[in-house]
């Protein structure tokens, strides 16, 4: 088993990865960004059925910037 984990269908899940930004908010509730981002994981995907599985922030990398 992988990392990720397996699939219903036994097949091991893999992630999909995204570039989040952090945001801030000023006193006035104008937002802008930090200059701080992570990797981050959006879900787990089958690639032999296509189901997708929600999860947590658990595998986003730290911040950096």
């Amino acid at each position: 088993m992988n990392k990720y984990g397996e699939c219903k269908c036994g097949t091991p899940l893999v992630p999909i990865f995204f570039t989040e930004f952090e945001y801030a908010q000023t006193s006035m509730g104008i937002r802008y960004k930090t200059g701080r981002h992570r990797r981050a994981v959006s879900h787990l995907l089958c690639e032999n059925c296509g189901r997708q599985y929600p999860i947590d922030d658990s595998f986003d990398g730290p911040w950096e910037g």
